[in-house]
């Protein structure tokens, strides 16, 4: 009974490219990349992660007769940022500087996977899966928000002792120093269930790391001069079907 099983699901299987569908939440955190360039003393932590989402279409392309070996691509679209804390200038009314703040940043990318996906025979209408690859993602959207204290000039000494005019947040406002592209490896394993014939449900968790650089080319601190640089790293939870 089970070797039939098996026969059936494969012969089932004879299609060269499977579609589907994905999504699930990611789990985002930065990591600032320019401590060398940086000043002595100068001050920047990473303050935890941010949930984003990644949803979108995929395609599984069979590279062998035994359907173990695929090429997996589509279009995502992934939403994700960050948190950074660190020193820099805000010129605000009767307030010439301040220093310390904390930054959030979300933006939202188009991307393309190409990835090579390795799937083990079904047993007990389950099949094994891992995968490795990239993913190119574009920047369609990117917006930052600044919270930080009022410093009265002359009285910087007394942060450490939280005497302050006021605790602002600003709104959101358009990040125009975010690069246009990301480019990401990500490894991960699954699993996915034969419901029916083609129809299959599927659960992958990845780790994904940005290789180049968030920020673009020009954004620097205006407080130090140092170039921004940092990264993104991801854990995402991806559930899906195929057909």
């Amino acid at each position: 009974m089970y070797s039939q099983a098996v026969d059936s699901y494969n012969d089932l299987e004879a299609r060269r490219v499977v579609v589907g569908i994905t999504f699930g939440p990611t789990f985002n955190w930065m990591n600032w990349k320019n401590h060398k360039a940086a000043p002595e003393g100068y001050w920047r932590s990473i303050p935890g992660t941010k949930v984003g989402l990644r949803y979108g279409l995929n395609l599984d392309v069979d590279l062998t007769k035994e359907k173990h070996y695929f090429v997996s691509t589509g279009i995502l679209v992934e939403h994700t940022g960050g948190r950074l804390n660190f020193e820099d200038n805000i010129v605000l009314i009767d307030v010439p500087m301040v220093r310390k703040m904390d930054r959030s940043y979300k933006s939202i990318y188009l991307t393309i996977p190409t990835a090579v996906t390795l799937k083990t025979p079904s047993f007990s209408n389950f099949i094994i899966c891992g995968n490795v690859g990239f993913y190119h993602s574009f920047n369609v959207y990117a917006r930052y928000q600044s919270s930080f204290d009022i410093i009265p000039p002359g009285n910087e000494s007394k942060i450490e002792n939280k005497e302050t005019i006021n605790h602002i947040t600003s709104d959101w406002e358009k990040d125009k120093e975010v690069a246009l592209f990301k480019e990401s490896i990500f490894a991960g394993l699954g699993v996915e269930y034969v419901i029916k014939n083609n129809l299959k449900a599927k659960l992958y968790i990845n780790y994904a790391q940005s290789l180049n650089n968030y920020f673009s080319k020009d954004a620097t601190n205006s407080y130090t001069g140092v170039k921004e640089k940092a990264s993104i790293g991801t854990i995402e939870i991806l559930l899906g079907l195929s057909f």
